[in-house]
């Protein structure tokens, strides 16, 4: 009787698995990426190009979109969890600030939705983007004044941001593709099924 019980627990957990990714597009730890939440964002951003001349714009489409929009959503989550572990807090006043920052880099507000459009940014994720930058540049700013130089900074914080994505352990549905540790990147899954999880 007892021979039963292993592979019985291991047909259940492999069932409890493939439920949970029905509508789990990707986690990380104990944090989900709905497929939902996904295709919402991929649907902001195809509905604001219909307001934009894209006709110069090399813009992704597809799979491809799908991939880069997880991509980002699960590295956002990363970083967030850095800023945590640093300590590190940006206020909605920073945020504020450095738009007016790039207001000024793009010429003016009116030009956001372009940039926006071109850069595949939904018009709601514009915060978090910002809040995402600055958090970087807190880190690289703390990094400087501790006497790394300027040439090692984006080695550092490529090595604090996998760092921190091993720990939480990353898992993507076999539907979009296969996390890229070192890449920090949702790939397309290759044609012989090699994961490239680290």
């Amino acid at each position: 009787m007892k021979r039963f019980i292993g592979p019985v627990f291991a047909v259940l957990a492999l069932f409890l698995s493939s439920c949970s990714q029905v509508n789990s597009a990707a986690t990380i730890g104990d944090q989900e990426i709905t497929i939902s939440s996904l295709q919402g964002q991929v649907d902001l951003i195809l509905a604001e190009r219909e307001g934009v001349d894209t006709t110069q714009m090399g813009l992704e489409s597809g799979e491809t979109l799908t991939r880069s929009q997880l991509s980002y959503m699960i590295s956002n989550y990363i970083i967030n969890e850095v800023a945590k572990e640093e300590k590190i807090e940006i206020s909605q006043a920073e945020i504020d600030a450095y738009k007016i920052e790039i207001y000024s880099n793009i010429g003016g507000e009116e030009n956001l939705p372009n940039i926006l459009v071109s850069a595949s940014i939904p018009s709601t994720s514009l915060d978090n983007v910002l809040r995402r930058d600055l958090v970087l540049r807190k880190i690289t700013d703390s990094a400087i004044a501790s006497g790394v130089s300027q040439a090692e900074i984006s080695d550092l914080i490529q090595e604090i941001v996998t760092a921190k994505a091993k720990a939480l352990i990353v898992e993507v549905n076999p539907r979009y593709g296969i996390w890229d540790g070192k890449r920090l990147t949702v790939v397309a899954k290759e044609p012989a099924g090699d994961a490239v999880n680290d």
